[in-house]
């Protein structure tokens, strides 16, 4: 009886505060705009209204409705969504803005203690040992790899350009930027995407049904066991590489294996980081490792999480938004050939692959990259968590709060940015980049930025200079960029696939 009596006690109590953090919460961002919410279920019924809608397309009629900052709540959650420029700065710059947003749930089963969900006090000392991984010393001993890989690349493309049919780029994309990451980072030889297609789906169908991004509701489902289906499968995969590299060289773990620097720089963080117990629970199938080795093992797995997702997917689907953008203008094409000519003369990228130092010399690429960034950021709302309460001009974000940053829609607004629907890589020319402010944020910004941002601009410029040089890309009709539906899970992609024809180029 009397233990009925206590749980009894700790449920009101735990109702209770609920309640005040909820009329506290709906006190403190009264004032902000936002659409109409009822009692504890808030706005949630917009999103039912919606629901054939992918959640960015939701969420971006939000922007265009709300002046920011402005409040929404799902069901109890409150949310509060940024994308004035002074704003995100605010959020961005702000060491009490740091731990990642609720959402992130959705994708922590897999990524758990990676960079790309940590909280806020394990990514701090993690970004400072993993910072020397993408300095420039180790970026020089990386570009070897992004030219090979760029080279085998063509050789898969060239296939489809004899027979001019119309193809889906991406998987080629990905698969190239895949064994780069995975080469390059850990030494390792991967073949196929280690968070396949059907865990993409769970997270797509979470992100777009907002009633199942709670944990405690999406694990009553179907949903949970699908996923952990996909996550026993990519454990497997994960072991395999491991198993594979042992067998490979049986000196995996000495200090002449150049191709584990990356592991070496870590190893001894994540000896002080991390909980032991844990760590030995994840990997207990290896066997006859000392305790530094199986932290080092610890290390790739979780590495390996990261970089297919941060690296390998965010770099592919930027590149093909620059070879749909360069088929779509084929004026823009040619202007990027004619400065490779300049630089390479009529050889081709076997005869002359790309050197580090050309990469100064592609000025225009650069802007075409970046423009294409511009109108597709690669992750297009992010998400942070207050954990204290936040002046921002009249209004005070309180503590607790989410807080959904979206650059998608700063990118596009004409605030910014004359005829923003507009491709027009001369924006970013040298002697106008001057004249573009803060507003340019395709890697976010602040403190927690993306940590990779040199290795990707670099991977692709080698990966787009190596492919113009060879082919010339058609689509059979010219699309409005308006016209070019798009949805996110976390990554932004395309609603339906664009199709692109491959001719190989024919030299000047």
């Amino acid at each position: 009886m009397l233990f009925i009596i206590i749980v009894l006690s700790l449920i009101c109590v735990a109702i209770s505060c609920f309640v005040q953090n909820y009329r506290l919460f709906t006190f403190q961002t009264k004032p902000l705009p936002g659409p109409i919410r009822l009692p504890f279920i808030g706005s949630i019924f917009l999103f039912l209204y919606h629901y054939s809608e992918d959640y960015l397309s939701v969420w971006t009629k939000f922007t265009e409705t709300y002046s920011s900052p402005f409040r929404i709540w799902i069901g109890p959650k409150l949310f509060i969504v940024v994308h004035e420029l002074d704003q995100i700065k605010t959020i961005l710059q702000n060491r009490h803005c740091l731990d990642k947003s609720y959402v992130y749930n959705c994708i922590k089963p897999v990524f758990d203690t990676g960079l790309v969900t940590a909280p806020a006090s394990t990514w701090i000392e993690s970004r400072k040992v993993i910072a020397p991984v993408f300095g420039m010393i180790p970026m020089k001993e990386y570009f070897n790899i992004f030219v090979r890989e760029s080279l085998i690349l063509i050789e898969d493309l060239e296939k489809n350009a004899k027979s001019e049919n119309e193809i889906e780029c991406l998987d080629y994309l990905c698969r190239c930027t895949l064994k780069i990451s995975c080469d390059s980072m850990m030494g390792v030889k991967v073949e196929r995407n280690l968070i396949d297609e059907y865990q993409r789906q769970i997270w797509q169908h979470r992100f777009q049904n907002v009633f199942l991004v709670p944990d405690v509701i999406f694990n009553l489902t179907s949903w949970r066991r699908k996923q952990q289906e996909c996550f026993n499968s990519f454990h497997s995969i994960i072991k395999k590489i491991i198993q594979q590299r042992t067998n490979e060289s049986n000196t995996m773990f000495t200090n002449d294996d150049t191709s584990f620097k990356s592991v070496d720089i870590l190893c001894d963080f994540f000896m002080l980081y991390n909980n032991l117990f844990k760590i030995t629970s994840k990997i207990y199938y290896f066997e006859n490792y000392n305790l530094k080795n199986i932290i080092r093992l610890f290390f790739i797995f979780y590495f390996t999480i990261d970089l297919s997702s941060t690296s390998s997917d965010t770099t592919a689907t930027t590149v093909h938004f620059v070879i749909i953008m360069m088929a779509n203008f084929s004026e823009i094409q040619e202007k990027a050939y004619e400065e490779l000519l300049e630089i390479y003369g009529t050889e081709t990228p076997k005869l002359a692959p790309v050197k580090y130092e050309d990469l100064q010399h592609m000025h225009y690429l650069d802007c075409i990259i970046k423009e294409t960034l511009r109108l597709f950021p690669t992750i297009p709302i992010i998400g942070r968590k207050l954990t204290e309460d936040l002046k921002m001009g009249e209004f005070v974000l309180p503590k607790g709060a989410d807080v959904l940053i979206s650059f998608i829609r700063m990118h596009r607004n004409e605030k910014y940015w004359p005829n923003p629907l507009m491709f027009n890589p001369d924006r970013f020319l040298q002697e106008k980049t001057n004249s573009i402010p803060y507003y340019y944020m395709p890697f976010s910004d602040g403190p927690r930025n993306c940590i990779g941002l040199k290795y990707a601009m670099i991977s692709m410029k080698v990966i787009l200079a190596t492919l113009i040089r060879t082919f010339v890309f058609k689509l059979n009709q010219s699309i409005e960029i308006d016209k070019i539906k798009l949805i996110s899970d976390i990554l932004l992609s395309l609603d339906k696939s664009i199709k692109i024809r491959i001719e190989k180029r024919i030299s000047k």
